[in-house]
């Protein structure tokens, strides 16, 4: 069972409606709605048969496709920056394949790109659509509403998943300095897409994976966090969740990874405060402390160096945010960007001295030889 839900004010007599996306014969079945405030709670049901639905609808030509537009998220200062929507691409594709998958949460369908795309996606290839399904909105009669609240949700899944792919870049490039790591881990682009023919007209769009498609981490439906951990991808994904939780000081959580080999898209995230890299989603504390219970470090987390969940302190206390650098720049920098530890050697402060001096003088020259900044080793 799925729930969706609105808050409304006392005295609010505003409509809400249930959208459901791309609807078909998988979409039947009893759909209820619930009312609940201070004086109790009261149950409507609405039964959506085959019968019913085959009358709402006509059949779409999909023949000659349709005319879209298509637009980048760029992270042009690094992940403090919450991303700007790049140059429109204007092209055309065409339905391939309208219903793939049996996931709950979107709906998805495979399209043909027939030209304006380059050089994200070539002409004649084919990628992924998928757009948030049911939706929730206020005011069952104005269509601008259900347009305001679809373009919400999928601008919101487009920065998730974009952020989640640089906070990759950084840990690829780690990665890749470890001769006895192998193949690194990629979150695909998605871009954001909007179809003006269609009445839930924004959606995302991204590469089309070829293989044996997996989970490699999950919540299910109680909100337990689900890993996997039987292939050399899943490893790695555990060790990224891992590597991303400490490089943040705790605060932010990969939730959710699907993909082919060691391409990964789907991605859910959980942050621990509200607000945490200008995301909207609602913080989840308990998340974090169900992946510190169930983490168990494999080798690819020794080969990054890091610390175990179960005894460390540093996520307990939030350091200095780090610097608003692209991962390029921290790549040239070579500072603490990531959780493998500093090489570099330093000075024990038993190793200084000074001549006499004044008591007050000389504490204050012990305090700042021993004072010592407690860098994460994230």
């Amino acid at each position: 069972m799925r729930w969706r839900s609105l808050r409304l004010k006392e005295g609010d007599e505003t409509q809400v409606a249930l959208a459901i996306v791309q609807t078909s014969s998988r979409d039947c079945g009893v759909y209820g709605c619930t009312i609940t405030n201070e004086y109790g709670t009261d149950t409507t049901d609405f039964l959506l048969s085959v019968d019913i639905l085959s009358g709402m609808f006509l059949r779409e030509d999909q023949e000659v496709g349709e005319e879209i537009e298509m637009s980048p998220l760029l992270f042009t200062k690094g992940l403090a920056d919450s991303g700007v929507w790049g140059s429109k691409f204007f092209g055309r594709i065409m339905m391939e394949e309208a219903h793939i998958g049996e996931g709950c949460s979107h709906k998805a369908c495979r399209v043909k790109v027939i030209y304006g795309l380059e050089p994200v996606f070539e002409s004649g290839t084919t990628c992924y659509i998928k757009v948030k399904s049911p939706i929730a909105y206020y005011g069952a009669k104005e269509e601008s509403n259900l347009v305001e609240r679809n373009l919400a949700i999928t601008q919101q899944e487009c920065r998730i998943q974009n952020i989640a792919r640089e906070y990759c870049k950084i840990f690829a490039a780690e990665c890749r300095v470890i001769g006895t790591f192998g193949e690194a881990l990629e979150v695909i682009p998605v871009h954001l897409m909007y179809r003006p023919a269609n009445s839930i007209p924004h959606a995302t769009v991204e590469s089309d994976l070829k293989g044996v498609y997996l989970r490699y981490c999950l919540m299910d439906a109680t909100g337990r966090l689900v890993m996997r951990t039987g292939s050399e991808a899943a490893l790695k994904c555990c060790a990224l969740q891992h590597w991303i939780l400490q490089w943040t000081n705790g605060n932010l959580l990969l939730t959710r990874m699907e993909g082919v080999d060691f391409k990964i898209t789907n991605v859910g995230i959980s942050i621990k405060s509200k607000g945490y890299q200008s995301l909207t989603i609602t913080e989840n504390p308990n998340v974090f402390e169900q992946f510190v219970s169930q983490h168990q470090c494999n080798s690819y987390c020794g080969l990054l160096s890091l610390r175990s969940l179960k005894t460390q302190d540093s996520l307990q206390t939030p350091a200095k945010p780090k610097g608003s650098r692209s991962p390029l720049l921290h790549r040239k920098m070579g500072g603490s960007s990531s959780p493998q530890p500093s090489r570099k050697a330093t000075g024990s402060p038993r190793l200084i001295r000074k001549p006499a001096q004044p008591e007050d003088s000389k504490a204050t020259a012990k305090h700042k030889a021993i004072d010592v900044p407690n860098v994460v080793r994230s």
